[in-house]
């Protein structure tokens, strides 16, 4: 039996980590700015928000003072009960738009209140006289971000020309964390990001099939009003939901490392699980997708499409083999013989390459790609994040529990109190 196990877990670590060098290599070397010089577009900034009142004023602070002048700022407050709605009330300029929804309409998720926010463009703003009057919908695009999100100003120059091709829906840039430099927990979110989109999502920008993000995501607006009036879902994972439609509806969506949003990292180890078990959740309630998916899309794209959806399946697959695989070795430990067999040099060096060979490629590419640290201090980081990833095991039986007991809400994390280390740089 534990023969068996060993033989899946190793034959497991190798396809996945075949695939993810593929994914890698694919795409190494090549350029990912946009070579057009198409940028006559108007842009609408979409920041949901539910009692931010800590970080929605450098959020506006920043985007106001992006140099964008044909842009529209609309501050989604979803029923807040804190001064979010104040905060924003204090500022006045007149590309600032303030949407406040009410109990019982609001706090029925995010999506929801995007979908509110869409209403309010086509029905106010796109009329005859409103700041969109001038613009037809395939030259207005949408940027979605958090309402802790520090949007760089070339994030704006680079992002743009990728729609002077009309088959671009979406873009998402760069995530990093803000606060990164004062936790190593927060820290290793950043290195999550930085490794997922230089590893995945470069690879998947070239085929047209980027996954988009709920912070940083520029939507053309035609490209969402081609899924429907509401083209936000329900769901845990609104975003995800998003690119998939998009792609379905025969968009491509982009991602552009060029361009880069901050956000704050969670410094608690609990808030961390809870807020990754929100987004396992939300990838189960993406499996509806799954059937139009495989009736829709083909080859490559359907091929990734699907590994995408299913990935929370292959987590729980892990689980099971190494908390099998971790079972059957402590009972085999009590044997003299096998412990003898098993703390010899050659049996603990294969366990430490199987588990920890990930990081020689997750180090470095961290290390290059962010620029904050040596090659040393990237491989260092690289075996903490393979630890780091455990979460999702536990994010992901929690997850289950929850569709198991029929717990579909959420409530959101509160966010820090911010300083400056928290913005991010303005470039």
């Amino acid at each position: 039996m534990i023969t068996f196990l060993i033989i899946c877990a190793v034959a497991g670590l190798l396809i996945v980590f075949t695939y993810t060098l593929g994914m890698y290599l694919e795409c190494a070397g090549r350029p990912d700015r946009p070579t057009s010089t198409d940028d006559d577009f108007t842009v609408v900034f979409l920041v949901p928000c539910l009692n931010e009142e800590r970080v929605v004023g450098a959020t506006l602070t920043r985007l106001i003072n992006l140099p964008l002048p044909d842009s529209l700022i609309v501050i989604v407050d979803d029923g807040s009960d804190d001064e979010t709605a104040a905060v924003v009330g204090e500022f006045t300029d007149p590309r600032v738009r303030l949407l406040r929804r009410h109990l019982p309409d609001a706090r029925l998720g995010k999506g929801e209140a995007l979908n509110h926010a869409i209403r309010f463009l086509l029905d106010s703003e796109m009329r005859q006289g409103g700041a969109l009057s001038h613009r037809a919908a395939d030259r207005i695009l949408v940027c979605l971000l958090d309402a802790d999100g520090r949007l760089d100003e070339e994030s704006v120059a680079v992002g743009l020309p990728c729609f002077a091709d009309p088959r671009v829906g979406a873009l998402q840039v760069a995530v990093r964390i803000g606060n990164r430099a004062q936790s190593i927990l927060a820290r290793l979110q950043d290195m999550e990001f930085v490794v997922f989109t230089h590893v995945f999502q470069r690879t998947r920008s070239r085929h047209g099939f980027a996954g988009l993000g709920g912070n940083g995501q520029f939507a053309r607006l035609s490209a969402l009003l081609a899924i429907g009036d509401r083209p936000w879902s329900k769901s845990l994972t609104e975003d995800l939901d998003l690119g998939v439609q998009l792609v379905l509806s025969g968009y491509r969506t982009m991602y552009v490392p060029h361009a880069t949003v901050h956000q704050q990292g969670l410094v608690s180890l609990p808030k961390l699980v809870r807020q990754r078990t929100r987004w396992f959740q939300g990838h189960l309630q993406a499996w509806r997708l799954i059937p139009a998916v495989v009736g829709r899309a083909s080859g490559r794209v359907a091929a990734d499409l699907l590994h995408v959806l299913f990935s929370p399946l292959l987590i729980i697959v892990a689980s099971f083999m190494m908390a099998s695989l971790g079972a059957s070795l402590v009972a085999a430990a009590s044997s003299q013989a096998v412990r003898e067999q098993l703390f010899q040099p050659q049996p603990i060096m294969s366990w430490y390459v199987l588990t920890f060979a990930p990081a020689f490629l997750f180090g470095p590419v961290y290390a290059r790609v962010s620029g904050d640290h040596r090659l040393l201090a990237g491989l260092a980081y690289g075996h903490l994040f393979i630890l780091y990833n455990l979460v999702w095991f536990a994010a992901g039986w929690w997850a289950l529990w929850r569709m198991a007991i029929g717990r579909h809400g959420w409530h959101k994390t509160e966010r820090l109190t911010e300083d400056g280390a928290l913005h991010g740089p303005v470039r």
